[in-house]
């Protein structure tokens, strides 16, 4: 996914909303800390909704 979006495959949105991932955009890299919390809050915000 890094690659992709490196490559410019991917944007930055689709990074975010589609895998659920956290890029720092200086170094092209995914964020494993900041992904984790992201999936974290996402995951609570929206099961309520589908409950």
């Amino acid at each position: 996914m890094e690659d992709k979006f490196a490559n410019g495959e991917l944007d930055s949105l689709d990074v975010i909303r589609r895998y659920g991932v956290i890029i720092d955009y200086a170094t092209n890299k995914a964020l494993p800390e900041s992904t984790k919390q992201f999936r974290a809050s996402m995951k609570t915000r929206s099961l309520a909704y589908w409950k």
